[in-house]
């Protein structure tokens, strides 16, 4: 399933939350169902919401520079060792395949996008920001290594989502953080990757097992416009939902 149909169905899915168990919601609860229905898939370097924290272009020219910094440091190494600048070039010849072949676009991907939570971790604990906003990031610090849909796609991970976000949420007092990132987090799962051919892995890493309602499959004409209905459907139940409680709160007045 797309990114984008991830981000709808997260975003309707609190809507439809907040409605039944009569939780307001705000704009910023919306903004944020949104990122966090997206953030299992921080387990592939291609995805949107790696795309939000590293982009494309950024990695590609870092690794290029990474390649031409390393080469420029092992010509000057060799020529330091053997004097010979023939010699040099051809170690440096040979070591420009060997990198490249070990040091792609993806893995830089990964690591750099680790970093990035690594230090965010790093300085929310400098500032005096309490644990558990370090224990998340480093949390999706480990993310881009996992295997796709994995631990991301699992109960374990919603259980954990839930756990650090109330403590976060305790500690903060924003309103209903844990109820609508859990449920935005959990829509990803349930509403969405549930329903495709290759399935997820609900209870990794305790079984492999992978379930399976599926028949969605990413791309392709028709796999889109079922996504497409499936959006419809969902809001078309949102929309039900609010002239359900709009007619219940005319006759209450009445």
């Amino acid at each position: 399933m797309r990114g984008k149909t991830h981000c709808t169905i997260g975003v309707l899915s609190v809507i439809e939350a907040s409605l039944l168990f009569n939780i307001p919601i705000s704009i910023f609860n919306i903004i944020l169902s949104a990122f966090f229905s997206i953030l299992p898939d921080l387990d592939e370097s291609n995805s949107i919401v790696s795309e939000m924290f590293l982009k494309k272009n950024t990695s590609k020219f870092i690794l290029k520079i990474t390649i031409y910094l390393i080469n420029v440091f092992i010509f000057f190494i060799s020529l330091k060792i053997n004097d010979n600048f023939y010699l040099s070039s051809l170690i440096t010849f040979i070591s420009i395949f060997i990198i490249e072949s070990k040091l792609n676009h993806t893995f830089l991907r990964k690591v750099f996008i680790s970093l990035i939570f690594i230090l965010l971790g790093f300085c929310l604990y400098l500032v005096n920001f309490k644990i558990y906003f370090s224990i998340f990031c480093f949390m999706l610090a480990t993310f881009p290594w996992l295997k796709h849909r994995s631990f991301s796609h699992s109960i374990f991970a919603i259980i954990i989502v839930y756990f650090l976000l109330k403590q976060i949420e305790l500690i903060t007092n924003i309103l209903n953080l844990s109820f609508f990132g859990t449920i935005s987090y959990a829509s990803h799962i349930f509403l969405g990757d549930l329903f495709t051919r290759s399935g997820i892995p609900l209870l990794y890493p305790i079984s492999d097992k992978k379930f399976s309602f599926g028949f969605f499959k990413v791309g392709g004409f028709l796999n889109n416009a079922i996504e497409i209905i499936f959006i419809i459907i969902l809001t078309t139940l949102v929309v039900f939902t609010i002239i359900n409680k709009f007619n219940l709160l005319n006759l209450t007045i009445l």
